[in-house]
């Protein structure tokens, strides 16, 4: 058999990003200041971090 290399795409990584681009703009949007936008990077960040503790629960799979 051939040897194979998976490319893993950090799934985890990418949402944690994905949370907090999206909460910086949402509250950029919002606030207008540059407080409101670290608060909304924080805010994301938690935000994305319970998605993926609680959320986002990953089975092992047998492959």
């Amino acid at each position: 058999m051939e040897n194979q290399v998976e490319n893993q795409i950090n799934a985890k990584g990418i949402i944690l990003l994905v949370g907090c681009i999206l909460g910086a703009i949402t509250a950029w949007v919002a606030n207008g200041t540059f407080l409101g936008v670290v608060g909304g990077l924080v805010g994301g960040l938690i935000f994305a971090i319970i998605f993926i503790n609680a959320l986002l629960p990953h089975k092992p799979h047998d492959r």
